[in-house]
């Protein structure tokens, strides 16, 4: 399989969590509201279904991208098989990831420059983890890929326990010694978010490590037989989201967020910092249905022309990261907080059409760049 072919499903999906990500923030900058589901407080109060469904299909955005970063490291590692270039290679890119995301916030210093206030010492957010977890996933790059899954799946499990039955009983303990453990920097950058007077995380680092390498691993099976790949993913894919609603009825899987089946936005609002059993599963399963869906679509020359745009997006993921970020807040600069939901999917959908074209410069500007070149890690 070429690895343009192996492109065109992959970054269509990317895209496709793209443009998932703009809405949630302009959920954040424009709409000037989001929400936080963390392992060790209630599930927010979301007031209505529409804003429920906003925040909720912005989920797999995170897994999206940790996976789908699993996979293009398998193919990069395939078709470069110097195995310490590559380790070299995803050291400094992950490095940069992690120092980019230190910058992303700095901007808003222009608007208002107490919002230094809210800038930390290190942030550890999605690059973050994303970068730190590139680095670590270039030392089982060589791994069998069940093994690669295997592990992926218990580092998850292992975090969620660690979460569960250690972080969270220490966090209500009321003694001095457990709240300055709590505070532990370490136990935020790995284990769970929270912030303190170095550090203010939300993607600590261990559970997105763990999709990571379940991504090296899928896309090893995807390099050996795409065909029979996508003739079995979405079954997967099934199977996972009936394994969702069996802990959902279980009440298990969720941290301390016990699912009420007489509300649907309580049965269906999952934890995701860190991310939980029932957050992967149902993640896990609506990506692996979008995968097969998007790849029946590059077979139909019609519907394929209708996602091709999306495209431009998967292609420039840290781009378009930054672009759209910055985009927003500058929208958000001359709107109301109070703007209606509807006004605010149409400013999305206005900063969508200003950043096609720029992104398809930056990936025809990248293109012409040497291998070596320095843009090639952004």
């Amino acid at each position: 399989m070429g690895t343009q072919e192996r492109d065109k499903t992959i970054d269509i999906l990317r895209g496709v969590i793209m443009v998932l990500m703009a809405i949630d923030h302009c959920f954040l900058t424009i709409y000037q509201t989001h929400y936080a589901e963390t392992y060790n407080l209630l599930i927010p109060n979301y007031g209505s279904n529409s804003i429920f469904i906003t925040r909720w299909l912005s989920n797999i955005c995170a897994p999206g991208f940790a996976m789908l970063m699993g996979i293009s490291l398998s193919f990069y590692f395939k078709y470069n098989n110097d195995n310490q270039s590559v380790k070299i290679y995803l050291f400094k890119r992950g490095l940069i990831l992690i120092f980019l995301q230190q910058l992303l916030n700095l901007p808003s210093l222009f608007f208002d420059l107490k919002n230094i206030e809210n800038i930390h010492l290190f942030t550890g957010s999605v690059l973050y983890s994303l970068g730190l977890s590139m680095i670590l996933c270039s030392f089982v790059l060589k791994w069998n890929k069940s093994t690669q899954i295997i592990v992926g799946a218990a580092i998850i499990f292992i975090n969620y326990v660690i979460a569960t039955f250690i972080l969270q009983s220490s966090l209500s303990a009321t003694t001095q010694n457990t709240a300055s453990f709590f505070d532990n920097t370490m136990i935020h950058l790995l284990f769970t978010p929270g912030v303190n007077k170095w550090v203010s995380v939300n993607y600590p680092v261990l559970p997105w490590l763990g999709v990571s390498i379940i991504g090296l691993g899928v896309g090893r099976y995807l390099m050996e037989n795409k065909n029979k790949f996508f003739a079995q993913i979405w079954k997967i894919g099934l199977v996972l989201l009936g394994l969702f609603f069996v802990l959902r009825i279980m009440n298990g899987g969720d941290f301390n967020h016990i699912p009420d089946i007489k509300s649907l936005i309580n049965f269906l609002a999952i934890i995701k910092y860190p991310p939980s059993i029932s957050f992967i599963l149902a993640t896990f399963g609506i990506l692996f249905l979008l995968m097969a869906l998007i790849n029946k679509i590059t077979s139909n020359g019609t519907l394929y022309k209708l996602i091709q745009p999306l495209l431009v997006f998967g292609k420039v993921p840290l781009f378009f990261y930054f672009a759209h970020y910055y985009l927003y807040i500058v929208i958000s600069k001359f709107t109301n907080h109070h703007i209606s939901l509807t006004n605010m999917y149409l400013l999305c959908l206005v900063g969508l059409i200003i950043l096609f074209p720029i992104c398809k410069s930056y990936d025809q500007f990248k293109k012409k760049k040497h291998p070596n070149s320095f843009w090639k890690f952004l």
